[in-house]
């Protein structure tokens, strides 16, 4: 891997040194990480949302670039993610172009976002095809435990849809 100085040809790299991560801060990215591969998020906007949920204070994008050490797309990409998922709130100081980002104030209403956003859709669009797999299976004539595994998951898969309608509150929108 290439120091900065490498990197920028040997020319000395104004770069602004942040805090390395304190090991409560550590733990808690590594908390939110393994949620995220759950839910098949990005690592890198596990770790951003991490590190908005445990500061004090709305951060800046340099802020949340040096202290993850991260590139500026992949933070760049990560706060539009969580802004478009309704996880976190763009803060505008008056007389300050520069917008700071803080968490929003219910985890649980994130989750709901993610729940409604992610996994929802994928719940759903998997209908047709749990169908076409089952009625694959049977055209071909597959083994009876094959056929009734395959009508086992396509129930199960209705069953979240319909059980997300009760579980989940109705969007704000409605």
């Amino acid at each position: 891997m290439k120091t900065p100085s490498e990197k920028s040809n040997g020319k000395p790299v104004n770069r602004k040194l942040y805090a390395p991560l304190a090991a409560h801060e550590v733990e808690l990215a590594q908390f939110f990480v393994r949620m995220a591969n759950i839910l098949g998020i990005q690592r890198s906007v596990a770790e951003i949302y991490s590190l908005l949920y445990a500061s004090p204070k709305p951060m800046e994008f340099d802020q949340i670039q040096g202290r993850l050490e991260m590139s500026k797309g992949s933070v760049s990409q990560g706060l539009k993610f969580l802004r478009d998922h309704g996880m976190i709130l763009a803060i505008k100081e008056k007389g300050t172009k520069r917008e700071r980002w803080e968490p929003t104030p219910s985890l649980a209403g994130s989750l709901v976002n993610i729940l409604r956003s992610q996994v929802l859709p994928s719940l759903e669009k998997s209908k047709p095809t749990l169908q076409n797999v089952l009625d694959f299976a049977t055209a071909r004539a597959a083994a009876p435990e094959v056929i009734e595994r395959i009508a086992r998951l396509q129930r199960w898969n209705s069953r979240a849809v319909e059980l997300s309608a009760l579980l989940l509150p109705p969007p704000a929108d409605e």
